[in-house]
């Protein structure tokens, strides 16, 4: 396992890292050091979570060793209601806890599979849910509150019948109270299982170990993971356990010093926002009146048990008083309008409740009356299995909210709001209108205010799409002075992506409500789906912006049809199976099940996905390989601007704008900008469904023509916007798309099964074997070597623009892992300081992959084959309307691939590669071979003029046949002929070739192409180079 030493750190990483792996962690590195958030963006596939956690844990070791046993006392009283008596002790420790906290469970499984990866072993847990981790009979098959409750309830019990058997320890055996069933005997084994095995945790368990654990051993593994956190090194948790209040109450350990990590963070400010609000619909309401009448009854006829806590009914009739009077209050607001309802102030709430006598000082009287009602109705509940479920702790929860630490100054991020909503009936017919009072919070960091008041150490953010990184830092209201957008580990031929702004028929694609509901668009959209259906292998996923977009596009597609045709939804289906993602989420399953179904059917030519920008399948699924091919977004994805929570989200910004900005000067996140950002963020999540690992490969096709404008490029996803062109022609897009994936058979790996690659499946994770990748890479590398390699020179083929043989600069420290070496470096420490370095060689502020828009001007075109289609960049071409759909037979029929002579003097005359350490004295015969062939012209490389410089001569055309594509390489070539030639002035060839090294990775070549450059024109050439810099 290599070593990395980052920042005088010894890091151990799985695998040799690539070099944007490498930055990452020194990123990671340096939050933690310093004590400073970071908000990193790494794009899928590659690798950011073992990254994260490697780094993380690295540092950790490197303050002292990782935690051992567990120190546990009896005779506490515990942190829960519930608790048995007992409680583990969190040891006298300098060491800072670590968080790792993840969107769903699910996802945490994927990160505690990284974890099991690595070299490192900390004592860690998950925390789950009762829902997760429960395993009584009766309590797990219950979910939500009443699942809560009735657990409690059990516990307690439980708890009570212990302390009546040791009462009873020398009561005549015929005297014994018998303890009741209703008790959880899962609950009082923790302590036990614990005192037997205190070295739980030291390696890496899920949640489905510690439900094995209690179905064989006995103990609650809810309970068991609650105990045991107090005592770990690092945390597995859901988001709620650290921005929902309650639940983080529920943690125990020092805040000071910790590292807070929230992974799949793109979300994460609507998270809080949702978290730090509450919507009280008159349904709601009106089942808590009717569970205060219930209490009412309950305590009176419980009132002279003497085994019961004596609860007053008054208390409950008051609580059933003030619900009415709040129901009746709600009512009575007017509202003028139903599409803008009544809205007020945050401050209003307090208003509203005082006059039902609700303030800060009988509140906390208000919420123990709430706790008890809930109590009884949940005994109530599990003693005549009713299954009923309470629901005021709802109520408990809103005044816990508004009464929040005793203040009120949070209540002016918010807004009071009203609206009506009319129910509708089973037969589709008006029903009862009903009312919703909502207090909507609009700065998502109130969630996140309360971690530097704890003294936490540092918050790392990451995930694949944050970007635009300045708006998401400027709604969470925290300082990220860390911030780092990483390029893909993927190269330029394994990804395609186009804008396409008109259908076959020249109709404009534009899913604006302007456009959408007309006729000529839905068409002109469904052929376009048919001739990509066509094109596509495998599977291939279609997101509308919503489901009503849907819907109609597809009623359309279905309906259209005549005697002497097929609709167009039969000639999708024809060249494959459709699957709709459903708006119940019940039927999700089912149809994520159809899916792969279609896909591993050997008949089928593949299947399609319709689904929606913001759902289930745009979020969290890994469509990797075959599963998905091709990612098509017909449209942008804006929220409903009438939508009251978004009118008043975007009027909020705009106040906060205006104010801010004319106190401070600074710009300041509008409101438009806010609503423009999320609709981007949201293609941008439906985009990372495809190209999911380091040897996938896919498309990228935007079929609106707003993607054509530069303010929407640039919030595409910073790795994809160097490979975006646009299409003035639908039959341009064709043809090349044809072209990629006819390559792409070659290059592509074997089918995996959807959504399960070998490894899990998970996005960030690497190939499951360390070996198999070096004999991917070496297998392709060495095929066409004709000549041995000296075992003392080490072949790279680095994605690092300056990693040379017997380099002496940074590269020589740093090994990238996507070149393949004849000799292994396995156990070998490899020493790296930081990213300082590497921005000073070569990454100064590398931001993306780098494979610029090419320039391909008319001027500038010299093509080979009279068939091939330009690539029109956006607005360089006016568009021209092309009817009818598009057959490829005669474009794929006609075209040939790149012939052997690209090959720039890096192919001996029996086609295999040449390659020579430095000295062999062979080299130069290769370049004087490509001049004889015509590929250069007489005076490139003339200063190669001895074996050392030929040598360089061979490395810099071996180099820019690795950094351009085949197409690229093709027009290089051309170029070159053309200067040749003299078909193109000398100064028209320097323009295209220094476009085509344009960008950070290929600045190296951009320089040293200046060394092949007649004198005469060295000073044109760097006034090209200075513009592409």
């Amino acid at each position: 396992m290599p070593t990395y030493k980052i920042r005088g750190i010894d890091l151990d990483f799985p695998f040799d890292a690539y070099d944007s792996q490498l930055v990452y962690m020194d990123k990671v590195l340096q939050s933690l050091q310093q004590k400073r958030n970071a908000l990193l963006e790494s794009p899928t596939g590659t690798g950011k979570t073992l990254c994260l956690l490697c780094a993380t844990l690295a540092w950790r070791k490197s303050l002292g060793s990782f935690t051992t046993g567990v120190s546990y006392t009896t005779g506490g009283t515990g942190t829960d209601k519930s608790d048995a008596g007992w409680k583990v002790t969190p040891p006298p420790s300098q060491f800072p806890t670590i968080v790792y906290a993840s969107r769903t469970h699910s996802q945490i499984r994927q990160v505690v599979r990284e974890l099991k990866r690595t070299s490192y072993r900390p004592k860690m847990v998950v925390l789950g849910s009762r829902e997760q981790l429960c395993i009584h009979d009766q309590v797990k098959s219950l979910q939500g509150k009443s699942q809560t409750n009735a657990c409690r309830f059990l516990c307690r019990r439980g708890k009570k019948a212990e302390e009546d058997e040791d009462d009873d320890e020398h009561v005549p055996e015929n005297h014994k109270q018998r303890p009741t069933r209703n008790r959880c005997k899962h609950f009082g084994r923790v302590h036990g299982y614990l005192k037997n095995d205190p070295h739980i945790g030291e390696q890496p368990v899920d949640i489905e170990d510690l439900v094995n654990i209690g179905t064989s051993h006995g103990p609650c593994p809810y309970y068991l993971s609650k105990e045991l956190h107090k005592v770990v090194d690092i945390v597995f948790a859901p988001y709620n356990y650290l921005i929902d209040r309650g639940y983080r109450k529920s943690l125990h350990f020092s805040w000071k010093k910790s590292i807070l990590i929230f992974d799949e963070a793109h979300n994460l400010e609507s998270i809080c926002a949702d978290a730090a609000s509450f919507d009280l619909t008159s349904s709601l309401l009106t089942t808590c009146i009717s569970d205060a009448h219930r209490c009412i009854g309950l305590a009176k006829g419980r009132r002279d048990k003497s085994t019961d806590k004596p609860r007053n009914p008054d208390d409950f009739a008051i609580l059933k008083a003030l619900l009415k009077k709040l129901e009746k209050r709600i009512a009575e607001v007017p509202i003028e309008s139903k599409e803008l309802g009544y809205t007020k102030p945050g401050p209003y709430i307090y208003a509203l409740l005082a006059d039902l006598n609700i303030r800060h000082e009988t509140a906390s009287k208000l919420t123990d009356i709430l706790e008890a009602a809930s109590t009884l109705v949940e005994e109530d509940n599990q003693e005549n299995s009713t299954g009923n479920i309470c629901r005021l702790d709802s109520i408990r929860e809103i005044l816990d909210l508004v009464f929040r630490d005793g203040e009120t100054t949070h209540a002016k991020y918010y807004r009071v709001h009203v609206r009506e909503v009319e129910a509708r009936a089973a037969n589709g017919s008006k029903g009862k209108v009903s009312r919703t009072l909502s207090w909507w919070c609009f700065n998502p960091g109130i969630a996140m205010e309360v971690f530097p008041k704890l003294g936490v150490g540092s918050i790392i953010l990451t995930s694949g799409t944050l970007s635009p990184m300045e708006s998401f830092a400027q709604e969470l209201k925290l300082d990220f002075p860390i911030q780092l957008e990483n390029p893909h580990v993927i190269t330029a031929n394994q990804i395609w992506a186009g804008v396409v702004p008109a259908g076959p028929s020249g109709r404009t694609f534009n899913s604006s409500y302007r456009t959408r509901d007309s006729l000529e668009y839905k068409q002109d959209l469904g052929n376009a789906i048919v001739n990509l259906a066509r094109i596509v292998p495998d599977g291939l996923l279609v997101f509308f912006p919503s489901y009503y977009l849907m819907d109609l596009c597809i009623g359309c597609w279905k309906s259209l049809s005549n005697a002497s045709s097929m609709s167009i939804w039969e000639r999708i289906c024809k060249h494959k199976r459709p699957v709709i993602e459903p708006r119940e989420s019940a039927l999700f399953a089912s149809s994520i099940k159809d899916y792969t179904t279609t896909l591993n059917d050997t008949s089928a030519s593949g299947a399609v996905f319709f689904a929606v920008c913001r759902g289930k399948v745009s979020e969290g699924l890994d469509f990797a390989d075959h599963a998905g091919r091709a990612v098509v977004i017909t449209g942008l994805p804006f929220a409903t601007s009438t939508d009251p929570k978004v009118r008043l989200k975007r009027e909020f910004l705009d106040q906060q704008s205006r104010a801010v900005g004319a106190l401070f000067k600074k710009q300041v996140l509008t409101g438009d900008e806010w609503y423009s950002q999320q609709a981007s963020r949201a293609v941008n999540q439906a985009v990372g469904r495809v190209i999911r690992h380091r040897h996938d490969y896919g498309a990228i096709i935007f079929c609106d023509e707003r993607f054509t404008y530069p303010n929407r490029l640039s919030q595409v996803s910073r790795w994809i916007q160097p490979h975006i062109k646009c299409y003035s022609r639908f039959g341009e897009l064709v043809f090349t798309l044809t072209r990629f994936f006819r390559d792409g058979r070659t290059r592509g790996p074997t089918k995996q099964s959807l959504l399960e690659a070998d490894n899990g499946g998970y996005e960030g994770e690497m190939p499951s074997s360390e070996h198999h990748v070096d004999k991917f890479y070496m297998d392709k590398l060495l095929s066409p070597l004709t000549t041995p390699v000296p075992q003392n020179c080490s072949l790279k083929a680095s994605s690092l623009s300056d990693t040379k043989v017997s380099c002496s600069s940074f590269t020589g420290k740093v090994v990238p892992a996507n070149r393949s070496s004849l000799s292994s470096d396995n156990g070998k420490v490899v020493d790296y300081e930081n990213s300082r370095d590497i921005c000073g060689t070569f990454f100064h502020e590398r931001k993306t992959v780098v494979s610029q828009e090419r320039c391909r001007a008319d001027s500038c075109q010299q093509s080979e084959n009279p068939k091939d289609m330009s690539l029109a960049p956006c607005f360089t071409k006016k568009r021209k309307f092309i009817a009818g759909e598009y057959d490829l037979k005669p474009h794929v029929g006609n075209y040939e691939h790149p012939s052997s002579d690209c090959n720039i003097g890096s192919q001996t005359s029996q086609g295999g590669v040449d390659l020579q350490c430095k000295g062999d004295g062979t080299s130069q015969s290769n370049i004087e071979s490509g001049r004889q062939k015509g590929n250069l012209p007489a005076d490139f490389a003339s200063s190669a003029g001895d074996d050392t410089q030929g040598s360089q001569g061979l490395a810099f055309l071996t180099q820019v046949r690795d950094k351009l594509s085949s197409a690229e390489y093709k027009d290089f070539v051309g170029y070159m002929k053309a200067l040749k030639t003299k078909a193109m002035k000398i100064a028209e060839v320097l323009q295209c070739i220094s476009s085509l090294f344009s960008g950070p990775e290929r600045l190296p070549l951009l320089i040293r192409f200046k060394d092949y450059v007649p004198a005469k024109y060295h000073s044109l050439y760097e006034q090209y180079v200075g513009e592409r810099k």
